[in-house]
């Protein structure tokens, strides 16, 4: 047997993939269209036959190309042959649903009938191909040597045609019989598309190979390779064919139902026995009957005198109906269900109760002039009532603007509904905004959730930007601008949260200015009388104790002279040592006298008024007043606080006033002294040169400009200062130390010293870590 059963060309592969993708897809493009969830069996079962058909093909197209005869080949083969035989069956369940045909068991049977030829052929083919060669050669020129041909033809014009062209004898008899124009001609279409896409696939793969003897185009035909596409457009168009009627029958069908259900005049269908068919709901109310037993009535009996079957109509037709005398207008219609059968209806317009429905809508029609004029009236009241309205919108509208503090409402969602003039003018518009919810305050989402009551102190810069109480403290130290508003948040109680709000903001920075201008002055008052009961007390004790200092330097003098003069002539050297040592704290004494004697005399010169004499300026280490300064201090130190002074540079040297250095250096030793006192710590100087390349700005001190300097750091590890302390620690009387232990003048008169000599200062402190103040002198450099 040299047949070609699969062919190798490419163009023939590539048409087979195409049509195994428009066969997947097929059944899924029928649903959408008709809006299906399950589509019918038959439907599925064509799309999966084309399929296989084409997967059967591809594979044999692939691996069974040529004329060589192997087991594999013919298997795929009789696949594809159970596909097609298959096909058939499909396609004529697929009209039967198209035309509501009643299934019969002899297609059924033909399908396994004709599956079971081909598994036979199939099975003979495979292990006695001799045989089945001889047994199916026809001497017919072309027939002789193609076995495989002849007999799975013979199957195909039993199992396959057969079906096919039953399904076109009923689509033919259907189209004729259709009363419904537009499915008569969707009838007509497919049949003429059916009928070509029967005869063209017979035609190529039958008659014109018997004709051409096979060789067609200088190459091997291929069984059934034409019908294999047009199966495919047979399935569209029966496709097609289901979604056009299912639409028909679904749209028109529900139309009709509709309107006979709610149609007010009666309707009857009956046939051309007289028979009623169909009677909608307004007939059986009519005549009071049921549908079932108007199935028992004639048309006749009902409109005596009147034929029924003549197409006409009458009016005022008189018709008793249960004692009851009724009048009618009748129409008498003819429906055309198909070429052969028609369908009779009637159609009863009750005209009884016409008058009484007149009459009614006169009433009505009373009615309604009479609403119309309720109407009126209810309008012009609320016409007033909007007037009034508005009336008082505008005068809460003033009132609101009016009010000398910013004013603002939300809604239960946070959505501004209300401002006044200042709030725009501070915030700008907002209306129908929200606000971000980062910076929504705690205190305004209390109001809103919970129903309480808010009230708290902000503060802003300049700019307008939220700072804290802190940074306000500063800026206002530094004679910056700062704004001081008073903020309520009041919830509008309702039935439940969340609630509305009213924000109201008042500026109390006016009122805040001049509280703190009369706290100064007050302050002031207090300081100056006390300066003034100072200044008398200072007066007398500074002229007595200069006369004590001047009698304490001349007795040190002696004392120096005579230590000196014994230490000369003492011969044991431990003795001589004692009165060095000795010799050396009468020197201290004596310095520190001297130094007393010209601070009394400063003192002196400002109680009389003599403000213009002034201490020179002199060049000298700052190391050695710190030294001074620590030799003092140890004497009188406390034992659990130590003194480290790891950084004194000596070769650094300033222009100044030693004497007030050694004051400020002593003050702010003391201080730290006293910090230090019940916890014990650390005291620290340190001596270093400094050169700014930047302005230093910090809280509580002036700025300081760039520059070289001399930086004199004493640093303790006590307890720290809060910002309150910070903000009064250089004002006169203000004291931190227990009544009787100070009288708060040290640090006043350290600052003031600070800026007689052209010095500044820094502080850093930690409450619980300690304090550190940072001393800025002008660096002396020689020329």
């Amino acid at each position: 047997m040299h047949e070609v059963l699969f062919s190798s060309s490419p163009v023939t592969l590539v048409l087979s993939c195409v049509a195994l993708v428009i066969a997947v897809f097929f059944p899924f493009s029928i649903g959408q269209k008709i809006r299906s969830r399950q589509l019918p069996r038959p439907v599925y079962q064509y799309a999966v036959i084309l399929c296989v058909w084409n997967n059967a093909n591809i594979i044999g197209n692939l691996f069974c190309s040529g004329y060589e005869h192997t087991i594999f080949r013919q298997v795929i083969f009789g696949i594809q042959a159970l596909a097609w035989v298959q096909l058939g069956n499909a396609a004529y369940r697929v009209g039967e649903l198209n035309f509501k045909i009643r299934h019969t068991h002899v297609w059924t049977v033909m399908n396994i009938l004709g599956g079971l030829s081909v598994i036979t052929l199939t099975v003979l083919f495979c292990t006695i191909p001799e045989k089945m060669a001889t047994l199916f050669s026809l001497p017919i020129n072309g027939l002789e040597n193609r076995p495989v041909f002849v007999a799975f033809s013979i199957v195909f014009a039993i199992f396959v045609m057969t079906p096919l062209v039953s399904a076109g004898y009923v689509l033919i008899q259907k189209t004729i019989l259709s009363s419904d124009l537009s499915l008569s001609q969707i009838g007509t279409y497919m049949l003429a598309a059916f009928t070509f896409f029967i005869i063209l696939p017979i035609t190529f793969d039958f008659v014109l190979p018997l004709a051409y003897n096979f060789k067609m185009d200088g190459g091997e035909v291929t069984f059934l390779q034409w019908f294999q596409y047009c199966a495919l457009f047979i399935a569209i168009i029966d496709g097609q064919y289901f979604t056009s009627i299912s639409f028909k029958n679904k749209s028109s069908n529900w139309f009709l139902n509709s309107l006979l259900l709610r149609l007010s005049d009666g309707v009857l269908y009956f046939s051309s026995k007289g028979d009623v068919v169909y009677a909608n709901p307004a007939a059986q109310q009519l005549f009071q009957c049921s549908e079932a037993e108007f199935k028992k009535i004639k048309v006749q009996d009902l409109l005596p005198g009147i034929d029924v079957f003549q197409e006409a109509y009458y009016e005022n037709v008189k018709v008793q109906i249960k004692d009851e005398l009724h009048t009618f207008n009748v129409g008498l219609f003819g429906i055309h269900q198909s070429m052969t059968t028609t369908l009779n209806a009637l159609l009863l317009s009750d005209q009884t109760n016409l008058l009484f429905y007149q009459q009614r809508i006169k009433t009505l029609n009373r009615q309604f002039a009479e609403y119309k004029q309720d109407l009126i009236r209810y309008q012009d009241r609320l016409d007033i009532s909007e007037k009034k309205s508005k009336e008082t919108e505008n005068v809460n509208v003033t009132l609101i603007n009016a009010l000398p503090f910013q004013f603002w409402s939300k809604n239960e969602n946070g959505v501004y509904q209300t401002q006044n003039q200042q709030d725009i003018a501070v915030r700008g518009n907002l209306n129908k905004t929200t606000d971000p919810i980062d910076s929504i305050s705690p205190y305004e989402q209390k109001a809103r959730d919970n129903g309480i009551n808010s009230v708290f102190t902000s503060y802003e810069d300049a700019n307008h930007n939220v700072i804290t109480e802190e940074q306000a403290s500063m800026d206002l130290k530094n004679e910056k601008a700062v704004y001081t508003y008073q903020n309520h948040f009041i919830p509008i109680i309702t039935n439940r949260p969340p609630y509305k709000v009213i924000g109201l903001k008042i500026d109390l920075s006016e009122e805040k200015r001049l509280e703190r201008e009369r706290n100064i002055l007050r302050e002031q008052k207090i300081i100056h009388s006390r300066l003034e009961d100072l200044g008398t007390a200072c007066g007398a004790f500074a002229h007595d104790y200069n006369n004590i200092l001047g009698s304490q330097i001349g007795f040190c003098e002696l004392a120096h002279e005579i230590l000196g003069t014994v230490s000369s002539n003492a011969s044991d050297k431990k003795v001589k040592a004692q009165l060095d040592s000795a010799n050396n704290f009468v020197l201290e004494a004596t310095k520190a006298a001297k130094r007393g004697k010209e601070s009394l005399n400063v003192l002196l010169d400002t109680v009389r008024g003599k403000t213009e004499s002034k201490i020179e300026d002199t060049v000298f280490p700052p190391t050695d007043i710190v030294r001074d300064v620590i030799n003092k201090l140890i004497i009188t130190l406390p034992p659990n606080i130590k003194i480290t002074a790891e950084q004194l540079d000596d070769s650094i040297k300033v222009k100044a006033q030693a004497p007030s250095m050694e004051r400020i250096l002593s003050n702010l030793s003391n201080n730290a002294v006293y910090a230090m006192k019940e916890t014990g710590g650390t005291l620290g100087f340190s001596v270093t040169k400094e050169s700014l390349l930047q302005q230093i700005v910090s809280p509580h001190a002036p700025p300081i400009p760039t520059g070289d300097y001399v930086k004199i750091s004493v640093s303790d590890t006590g307890t720290g200062m809060d910002s309150g302390t910070l903000e009064r620690i250089f004002a006169p009387f203000f004291t931190t130390k227990a009544p009787g232990e100070g009288l708060g003048l040290g640090l006043s008169s350290a600052l003031r010293l600070l800026k007689e000599g052209n010095a500044y200062f820094t502080i850093q402190t930690t409450i619980g870590e300690g304090t550190k103040f940072n001393l800025y002198w002008k660096l002396y450099k020689e020329i």
